[in-house]
């Protein structure tokens, strides 16, 4: 199969499948911020990890310790 060729749908699974109603706006939101998250972790790389753990109290103390070095 080359990949312009898809195969064709199962037209009796399909019909099995049915109709359904569309999620309620909250789980396309959730998926949407999912998706986005992995998109943009992807692209900056580490970036994203950094910004995580930016002001917790192990980096505002290395942080304190470089501005004012002392006993």
């Amino acid at each position: 199969m080359t990949p312009a060729e898809h195969p064709a749908p199962d037209l009796d699974l399909l019909a099995a499948i049915g109709q359904v109603d569309p999620p309620d706006p909250g789980v396309l939101d959730a998926a949407r911020e999912t998706l986005w998250s992995a998109v943009a972790e992807e692209m900056l790389g580490g970036t994203v990890a950094e910004a995580r753990t930016r002001g917790t109290d192990r980096d505002q103390a290395e942080h304190h310790h470089r501005e004012h070095p002392g006993p």
